[in-house]
This record gives structure tokens, C-alpha cells and sequence, in this order.
């Protein structure tokens, strides 16, 4: 019986659970980014793309991040490194970075992802970089 028992067990995938939703959005979102064509970046409400058009963000499967292309002054809105968690295990499309910034994910597509965050005024730039931020990102090419 136990032999019996077993041998169902090892044909059905011998108990692989189905990947968590954070699991999924991880995987989505591992790979290399860039500013997508037309108003990506978007600053209380104002095109900010032309400051951000070399950006690069790099996510990784081990919930790290690196970013490139940060314009000069504006290294509180995107580190050049760093990791994420989930803050809430019933809401994946939410993510805090290490420096306690939270960050709305809008998951498009495979090809295409929204981040969406309010920052507080540092006083990193002589303008100031506080306020809300939607970068619209594409796999880099």
C-alpha cells in the first residue's frame, strides 16, 4: 500500500507547490529595464523622461536591485543598489526597497511595467526630488 501510495505521489510531481504570487512578480521583473518610449517618467504629474533617458534598472531573482543612468542629484529616487521586500504578504504589487521607500507595482505585460512611488523631499537637489514618481519601464534591448 505505502509503495502504492508513493508511486501516485511521484506521478503527480511528487507534491510541487505552484509558485507564491510575490514568487511570480519576482520572476517578472528579473531582468534589465529601461524607460520606455514617449512620457515614461513622469514627476508630480510633469514629463520628466529627457532627465531620465539613460536610466536602467536591473532587478534580480534574489530580490536585489541596481540602477544606472541616474541623473545627477537624484540618487534618493533610485540608489545605485539595493534590495525590495514585500511588505504585505496579501498584496504582491507592493514592494518596499531597502531605503523604506514603497513602491506600486502596475504589471502590464511581460514587456512593460509601471512603478509608482511618492518620495520625501531629502534635499538632494538644489529643486528637490520629493513628490510622486511614475517610471514606465520596457526590458532594455
Amino acid at each position: 500500500m505505502l509503495g502504492l501510495a508513493l508511486a501516485v505521489w511521484a506521478c503527480n510531481g511528487g507534491g510541487d507547490e505552484e509558485p507564491t504570487a510575490q514568487e511570480l512578480v519576482v520572476e517578472a521583473l528579473a531582468k534589465t529595464w529601461e524607460i520606455a518610449p514617449g512620457s515614461s517618467v513622469v514627476f508630480q504629474g510633469l514629463d520628466a523622461s529627457v532627465f531620465w533617458a539613460d536610466f536602467e534598472l536591473s532587478f534580480t531573482d534574489r530580490r536585489n536591485f541596481t540602477a544606472v543612468g541616474v541623473p545627477s542629484g537624484y540618487s534618493d529616487v533610485w540608489p545605485a543598489s539595493g534590495t525590495f521586500t514585500f511588505p504585505d504578504p496579501d498584496d504582491p504589487n507592493l514592494i518596499e526597497r531597502s531605503d523604506g521607500v514603497f513602491i506600486r507595482l502596475e504589471i502590464i505585460s511581460e514587456t512593460k511595467v509601471d512603478l509608482v512611488f511618492d518620495l520625501e523631499d531629502s534635499g538632494g537637489n538644489a529643486f528637490g526630488t520629493g513628490g510622486s514618481y511614475r517610471f514606465s519601464l520596457v526590458p532594455s534591448s
